[in-house]
């Protein structure tokens, strides 16, 4: 029998020969196929198409802005659905991320893409489409579209053009404004203070006296563990929370009017600008409430004793206090000579994504639901 050639003896031992799985093969033409019709200026047609279409049947650029941050919520939405349904192997492949050093994340993601792990895939995948669109949604109000014509090549070809001076570029919106206010005096805020935390540490105490007896009772024990949490979550930021508490204690409003605030969507507004930081903060905290909850059910899952889940609690809430505050900050700084347009887009999705655990994801949920039964009785 004739030897083999050194090459072959090459080729049994390096298996990289192979075919690519069809998931990556999939994902390598998509991707190249996003990518070409971004940088051709695809997804900014696609934008801006969809904003005209939208003045054109509104006539008012400043609901065109609403409706297309809403759009694109909307479209979303099955991204969304899988992400949902691969909840469980993003986080296992993001705390895997996390615990690779930095100049090994690049291999870490080429080995899971090449073996075809359809979790890594859609994990890139999702991050490339809304990196795309938002940089697409911001870069349509960041050119001056509003003074100087657009131009026609921006639009596809069905889509009417729209007439100048463009229209609705004015937004209002009524605001509570504190007219009178009164001051609440000294002892007053002292005995309140007292109240507060008699009515915070008395039921602690008397809970750890009695608690051997509720121990099978699971409502005391559910609503103790939604107490607890409120604790943690005010907690986590308590001294904050006093300033401003002791700050209205001071300025009571006595007489509150309601005038309407108008805003130039075509030039910065400190206002708006200020609308959109706090948008940013809040959803921050939010955001970090949201992740915190899913660590609490994973140490919960993993039978991590609860000293060290309300201590990472603790800590947790605070840093996204922290980073809320820097976040919030930071989108006053940015923004501050940018067309109140772009804040006025932002403030939107920052809405709706607080929003979303409560309407649009309530209905992902419902349908992942229904498509797990009928999944178990196929």
């Amino acid at each position: 029998m004739e030897k083999e050639s050194g090459f072959q003896q090459v080729r049994k031992i390096d298996n990289s020969h192979r075919w690519l799985p069809l998931a990556t093969t999939a994902f390598m033409i998509a991707l190249l196929i996003i990518l070409v019709w971004f940088f051709k200026g695809g997804s900014f047609r696609l934008y801006a198409s969809i904003f005209f279409s939208y003045y054109n049947l509104t006539g008012q650029i400043w609901l065109s802005v609403i409706l297309i941050g809403i759009t694109q919520n909307i479209a979303f939405l099955p991204l969304r659905f899988v992400k949902m349904a691969l909840e469980d192997k993003l986080k296992q492949f993001e705390d895997l991320l996390e615990n690779t050093k930095d100049n090994s994340q690049y291999f870490l993601f080429s080995k899971q893409v090449r073996e075809g792990d359809l979790s890594v895939i859609f994990y890139i995948l999702d991050f490339l489409v809304n990196a795309i669109a938002f940089f697409s949604a911001g870069r349509i109000f960041l050119i001056d579209f509003y003074s100087k014509q657009l131009n026609p090549r921006f639009l596809y070809s069905f889509v009417k053009y729209p007439q100048y001076p463009l229209k609705g570029t004015i937004f209002n919106i009524p605001y509570p404004r504190v007219d009178q206010s009164m001051a609440l005096d000294w002892s007053i805020i002292l005995k309140t203070i007292l109240i507060f935390l008699t009515i915070v540490i008395i039921p602690r105490l008397i809970w750890r006296l009695i608690r051997f007896i509720f121990t099978k009772n699971k409502k005391i024990l559910a609503a103790r563990i939604k107490y607890n949490k409120i604790f943690l979550f005010f907690s986590g930021f308590a001294s904050t929370l006093f300033l401003i508490i002791l700050y209205v204690l001071r300025h009571i409003p006595t007489k509150l009017s309601f005038p309407i605030a108008s805003f130039d969507l075509t030039r910065p507004s400190p206002t708006l600008n200020t609308i959109t930081a706090l948008a940013t903060f809040l959803t921050t905290i939010h955001a970090g409430i949201k992740r915190n909850d899913l660590a609490v059910s994973a140490a919960k899952k993993a039978n991590i004793p609860d000293d060290i889940i309300k201590k990472v609690t603790r800590q947790n809430l605070k840093n996204s206090f922290k980073n809320g505050l820097l976040l919030g900050i930071g989108a006053y700084l940015i923004t501050n000579q940018i067309p109140a347009a772009f804040e006025l887009s932002v403030a939107t999705f920052e809405a709706i994504y607080i929003v979303s655990p409560y309407s649009f994801d309530l209905i992902l949920k419902s349908a992942q639901i229904k498509a797990n039964v009928k999944i178990n009785q196929s």
